[in-house]
């Protein structure tokens, strides 16, 4: 055996023996930690979008612990609070409700109004509840818009990756600080998919039922270039097929209820996608985590998918 390969054998035999050694050290350095869950006391979470000519509608929840076992709107609910949104002409005191969500085949509680909301006019909510009370103020004057046309592309490109968007035309109202949301209104059943996730409804087999999807990006208008076209590309929240139809809506919002929406979308892309700067949410309800605004939605408009 020439020198070479005594050399070579040599070699490798200390880098087995160094790895054996390694191992060992890492195997010691092991060690059980037993972590004691802290009690969570979080803020109180409230949502509540008034729309000019229909009833309050409030969300009223408990902020729960990210690996929290309670994730369904029963267990997050607060039935036992105190709701009351008054202006200059009326005082509402909501009363807890519930619906039926048909797609994630639940109930879903919330407080209801008995008195539809007017334009123009100031609006304050006040939330009592465990001695705590939550205010906020929002004044309806964003002025209905106009959609100039609907129609479909089968692939657009944003932050989420590629897919097929519904497009909607429309001028933007000059004269006046705006925040403008996609919804759309179409029967489906069961064969339909949340488009980001492969959950199906699995309650309903063939028989269809309704829902209502709003996009999740915000198109701002903070002043300048007052009254240009724009167009809105959104996602569709669930899956189609060819012919299948909806009712299209522009909701124009306050632009502190925009912001709101826009930072929980950014906050949800945050989550997905680890090389997104993290986002905070901002609340305008003092003491909790929330927003308290008003949209006013445009006149309904039909849309039919071609593909």
């Amino acid at each position: 055996m020439d020198h070479s390969a005594r050399l070579s054998i040599k070699v490798g035999l200390l880098l087995v023996f160094l790895g054996l050694i390694l191992i060992a050290i890492v195997s010691s350095c092991e060690k059980t930690i037993n972590i004691q869950v802290q009690p969570y006391n979080g803020p109180v979470s409230i949502e509540c979008m008034l729309v000019s000519g229909e009833v309050p509608i409030l969300y009223l929840s408990r902020s729960t612990a990210y690996f929290s076992a309670q994730t369904n709107t029963q267990d997050l609910f607060i039935p036992d609070a105190r709701v009351v949104i008054s202006s200059s002409e009326s005082r509402d005191t909501l009363a807890t409700a519930m619906a039926r969500d048909s797609f994630l085949c639940q109930p879903t509680y919330f407080y209801r109004g008995k008195l539809p909301t007017r334009q123009g006019l100031t609006y304050s909510l006040e939330v009592t509840y465990q001695g705590q009370v939550y205010r906020a103020q929002t004044t309806i004057t964003q002025t209905k818009p106009t959609i100039a046309k609907v129609k479909y592309v089968s692939v657009f490109k944003d932050l989420y990756g590629e897919h097929e968007g519904v497009v909607v035309d429309f001028t933007d109202t000059p004269g006046q600080a705006n925040a403008y949301r996609f919804e759309m209104r179409r029967t489906i059943d069961s064969s339909a998919r949340k488009t980001e996730t492969t959950f199906k409804s699995e309650c309903n087999g063939a028989n269809p039922f309704g829902v209502s999807e709003v996009g999740r990006a915000i198109y701002f208008d903070t002043g300048s270039g007052d009254g240009r076209p724009v167009s809105v590309t959104t996602e569709p929240t669930y899956t189609h097929h060819k012919g299948s139809f909806g009712v299209v809506y522009l909701q124009t919002m306050d632009p502190a209820s925009g912001k709101f929406y826009d930072q929980l979308d950014r906050q949800k892309l945050a989550t997905f996608n680890p090389f997104v700067e993290p986002v905070f949410l901002t609340s305008n309800i003092p003491g909790c985590m929330g927003v308290f605004g008003h949209f006013v939605r445009s006149e309904p408009v039909s849309f039919e998918f071609p593909e």
